[in-house]
């Protein structure tokens, strides 16, 4: 199918896992991004009866591995006839421009009763995840069956995450993707994973600028910082951005209204009853999402700009170095003081 060219700072590609709205057709827009299956628990695990609009004219189709647990993931073959069953049953097979690989997500964890929830892995057990995507890029580019494809990566450390995509990057092709995984949890912990997605980004990007890459998705993200600094790192390279999202249509429904310089905090005291009128206004913010993103660089202007990385050295990890309480400081004969080590290390500049 042929793609649409990307006027937009950002491209949405909204979410859907309904068949109407609050009684009104579901109406997401002209892009959109399509699970085969959805649920929060794998008991309410069930397939994704959407019913999307003759006017949404691109479908990126995801892998629906977000939903697979402990002793339900599929094999790579599986999980391609998943896709492809779920996009013939719901009549949008002729709309799919990319198909996403099944890559495993390194940002859920499950619980004993079958619950997922956003908690990061460990780097060690993170590796396996690696692998894992790797091999999931390599089987969905021999069998992309004349589609676009977006390969994800994974990586709890950026150096891990560049390794990753270092093993990913030789499947794609001319229209493909690179998928940026893992990083749906942003906006609901900040403090915890913005450090670490700044060094990704900052090492990620820069290097496959430099190999060519000319499209980047990143999956479930909507949080203005990271969007920010994750496109104008991208337009130093040429890169185009895009993203996608069920909350456009869904934060309505919860109370709320807009994004960073629009959010709306008195919605929820406004917000209608379940019934048409509802329906309608989760379409229009829908629509204001898409405008919002398609605006990003001059609407978010504090979030669209680089930032340095600043990276605290470790150097106290090491059992051999001086602790504070070993560090003095001596008068010089110029006035000021000089701080010394007592173990003999070079002496440092000292206010």
């Amino acid at each position: 199918m042929h793609v649409i060219p990307q006027t937009e700072a950002i491209r949405l590609y909204c979410g859907s896992a309904e068949d109407d709205w609050n009684t009104l057709p579901v109406e997401v827009g002209p892009f959109a991004c399509i699970s085969p299956v959805y649920g929060r628990t794998l008991a309410t695990k069930s397939p994704n009866y959407v019913r999307l609009s003759p006017k949404t004219l691109a479908i990126v189709q995801d892998s629906g591995a977000f939903c697979d647990g402990p002793g339900q993931r599929l094999s790579f073959e599986a999980a391609l006839r998943r896709q492809i069953k779920h996009a013939e049953q719901c009549s949008y097979a002729d709309r799919v421009t990319h198909r996403a690989s099944y890559d495993q997500l390194i940002d859920e964890k499950w619980d004993y009763q079958g619950r997922r929830r956003k908690s990061r892995w460990s780097e060690a057990d993170a590796w396996e995840a690696c692998i894992t995507t790797i091999q999931a890029a390599r089987f969905l580019s021999v069998h992309r069956e004349n589609l676009r494809c977006i390969f994800s990566a994974q990586g709890v450390t950026a150096s891990q995450y560049l390794s990753c995509v270092q093993g990913v990057l030789p499947y794609l092709q001319e229209g493909d993707m690179l998928g940026l995984g893992g990083f749906c949890i942003l906006g609901r912990f900040p403090r915890q994973t913005m450090p670490i997605f700044r060094e990704i980004i900052h090492e990620v990007i820069p290097f496959v600028g430099r190999e060519g890459v000319r499209q980047i998705h990143i999956w479930g993200c909507l949080f203005a910082p990271a969007l920010g600094e994750l496109l104008w790192l991208c337009d130093q390279y040429g890169i185009k951005l895009s993203t996608d999202s069920a909350y456009p249509s869904l934060r309505p429904v919860l109370g709320r209204w807009g994004y960073a310089s629009w959010a709306d905090k008195t919605y929820t005291l406004r917000r209608p009853p379940n019934g048409p009128e509802l329906g309608r206004q989760r379409k229009i913010h829908c629509w204001l999402v898409r405008r919002w993103l398609a605006n990003f660089r001059d609407r978010e202007l504090q979030h669209y700009r680089w930032r340095a990385i600043r990276q605290q050295h470790r150097i106290f990890e090491d059992e051999e170095a001086p602790v504070l309480s070993i560090i003095r400081k001596e008068d010089h004969e110029n006035g000021y003081h000089l701080a010394v080590r007592e173990n003999g290390l070079a002496s440092m500049d000292s206010a």
